[in-house]
């Protein structure tokens, strides 16, 4: 009997109501507070998101910033009409504590960490007003933190592997590696190529590029940058043709099923004919999906689909609601513009061991 699919759709951001300053005062304590809450290997229950929900967009092209992830074109666009202020240039966080007692990390945990873009903040950033700042920022990842985070990962023995490795080990009894990982990118941006692929390369790590046909249509990206990074040993996801959520929208809304089929099924034919290989593995834009998406994603061909409900435990049963680890640009960062980290990424481990971004 088929496995209930309940409509899921994120929830509000709620971390954007607190101001950086507030942020800075209480992370060292609310850090603390949920390291010392997971003091058991039970893994929690699902969680919504911390996304917030994209407006209903006609397909065709990516908005600015859709409240699900922001388009592939240059993310400070949408803000570069706004006025500099000059009084508000601190947006350094506070440095996350180094934890003392974090929780074991469950039998069968796969994190599947979850990025868009990698690129260094703009020469002018500290001139720009917070609203500006956190915009440019929802979305990044710091080439430094991502490069560290790589050491770290190998440094404590992780693998990377692809959605598709996932699958072989359920399907076919294909071996797994002692500790895999699994690098996620959204969207289609050209740090995937300039930054992140020569990253990965000097380590031999691979990673899961979910490319939208609309990053393609913006000349974002280009087909032969995807076939460099598909020719590297990445796998290359389906992120829909148009970058618009589908299903768990406010209000239950939710795209016909004539849309729905049209946006995850005609993408794996356009990439096989640009890459030579149809995608197995899809990530649902804005992270909504219902019953209706998940049958629709099985009869189109994937093996595996990825949400954003957090967790680092997968598994066969919900292969195509797959859990992620969000990464954020603030984790273990103390100054944006230097790119200063805290030794040791304290928060980054914390995130391998399932303490959640959504319980800081």
């Amino acid at each position: 009997m088929a496995r209930a699919v309940t409509a899921w759709r994120p929830r509000e951001n709620h971390t954007e109501h607190f101001t950086i300053h507030a942020i800075r005062r209480l992370a060292p304590l609310l850090v603390a507070a949920a390291l010392a809450a997971c003091s058991t290997s039970v893994v929690p229950p699902s969680l919504g998101s911390v996304e917030t929900p994209p407006s209903t967009i006609a397909p065709g092209s990516m908005p600015p910033h859709d409240g699900a992830t922001p388009s592939p074109s240059s993310a400070d666009d949408s803000a570069s009409t706004l006025e500099p202020d000059a009084s508000a240039v601190d947006v350094t966080p506070a440095p996350s504590p180094m934890p003392t007692v974090l929780p074991p990390i469950p039998e069968g945990a796969v994190p599947i960490l979850y990025y868009h873009r990698v690129q260094a903040v703009p020469p002018d950033f500290a001139t720009w007003d917070h609203a500006r700042q956190r915009a440019f920022l929802a979305y990044d990842t710091l080439p430094a933190a991502f490069e560290a985070q790589l050491d770290w990962l190998i440094h404590h023995g992780y693998t990377t592997i692809l959605p598709r490795d996932l699958a072989a080990y359920w399907d076919a009894g294909e071996r797994l590696p002692k500790h895999p990982v699994i690098l996620t990118f959204d969207d289609g941006f050209p740090s995937w190529v300039t930054t992140v692929l020569p990253m990965l390369r000097k380590r031999s790590m691979v990673a899961e590029f979910y490319l939208t046909l609309d990053a393609i249509a913006s000349k974002t990206l280009r087909w032969s940058d995807v076939r460099r990074l598909a020719t590297a040993g990445n796998g290359i996801g389906a992120h829909d043709v148009h970058h618009v959520q589908l299903a768990g929208l406010p209000g239950g809304r939710a795209a016909t099923a004539e849309v729905m089929w049209h946006e995850i099924n005609d993408i794996r034919s356009v990439i096989k004919a640009q890459v030579g290989t149809a995608p197995d593995s899809m990530a649902y834009v804005g992270g909504g999906f219902d019953a209706t998406l998940v049958d629709l994603v099985k009869q189109a061909g994937y093996s595996t689909a990825r949400s954003i409900l957090r967790g680092i435990v997968q598994s066969r049963a919900d292969r195509f609601t797959l859990r992620v680890v969000r990464i954020g640009a603030y984790d273990d960062v103390i100054d944006p513009v230097t790119e200063t980290l805290v030794d040791g990424l304290p928060t980054f481990t914390a995130r391998m061991h399932w303490v959640s971004d959504l319980r800081l």
